[in-house]
């Protein structure tokens, strides 16, 4: 037979586990992506950080790898924050590529694809918006990814757009994590 004591002891901790469950911080958004055609596909998610966090954090090239888990390595080739040259291999792409950035400092990364696989087109660009008076960011990115020439012939279109979904989900909710 159960005491008082005992049975207000199971209650409070039952109590405790569900408010301590119940006011537990959500998740990482999950990225919602949209195919625009022309092998272009689109992600937008929002982030607990500044344009400027954001920016930072993505323009700080050697440090992918401890933040975007797509990332095994990379080298950066030249550059700085907003003109770097950097080649890195991708889970996601299953290749190493160097990609050669053009961005606007706080606001816009934007890079296009330099050297990689025969036949590989690629180029992409993150819009970092600022939302709730600049605390936190609506990441718009956009990548075009597609294979031309002979190689394009080989490769399906199915494959190439889950290539590019798998690479832009994983990087966006990678920042989304990163800023939880």
């Amino acid at each position: 037979m159960w005491t008082i004591r005992q049975t207000l002891g199971v209650v409070t901790v039952l109590v405790g586990f569900f408010v301590v469950a119940w006011a537990a911080p959500a998740a990482a958004e999950e990225a919602t992506l949209t195919e625009l055609g022309g092998a272009k596909t689109q992600g937008v998610i929002v982030v607990d950080a500044s344009p400027a966090h954001v920016y930072a954090l993505v323009t700080d090239y050697d440090n992918w790898p401890n933040v975007l888990t797509d990332i095994k390595r990379v080298d950066v080739k030249s550059g700085g924050r907003q003109d770097a040259k950097v080649w890195f291999d991708s889970r996601a792409m299953k290749h190493g590529v160097t990609v050669q950035f053009d961005n606007a400092k706080d606001s816009v990364i934007s890079f296009r694809l330099v050297d990689g696989p025969r036949g590989a087109r690629a180029t992409g660009e993150y819009l970092l918006e600022g939302i709730d008076g600049g605390k936190r960011t609506k990441i718009t990115a956009t990548l075009y990814m597609n294979v031309v020439g002979a190689v394009g012939w080989l490769v399906r279109d199915k494959t190439i757009r889950k290539m590019r979904q798998k690479k832009l989900r994983t990087d966006l909710e990678d920042l989304a994590r990163y800023f939880e």
